[in-house]
């Protein structure tokens, strides 16, 4: 039996990725739960996930937060890509 497997694509990560490149971030896509994660200049990583404005968690998304997984990030515009990146400095 075959099983489908859907990623819905966010309008946004192109762009924020770019925008995290030249602020001097390093960033690793993920084939899963979440998009990547994001190495900031001071080295601190960060799991990464990039919505869409209104965008939900996914039903994955929404099990690793109920475990715990309160330390990943849900950016979905530029200010919040640059506020993350001040707090690690």
């Amino acid at each position: 039996m075959a099983r489908w497997v859907s990623h819905r694509t966010d309008s946004t990560s192109k762009a924020l990725i770019a925008h995290a490149l030249s602020l001097g971030c390093k960033y690793h896509g993920q084939d899963g739960t979440i998009d990547g994660i994001l190495w900031c200049p001071d080295g601190r990583i960060v799991e990464i996930d990039w919505k869409s404005k209104g965008g939900d968690l996914t039903p994955g998304q929404s099990k690793l937060i109920s475990q715990g997984w309160h330390q990943i990030r849900f950016v979905s515009d530029v200010a919040q890509l640059e506020q993350l990146v001040k707090e690690s400095r």
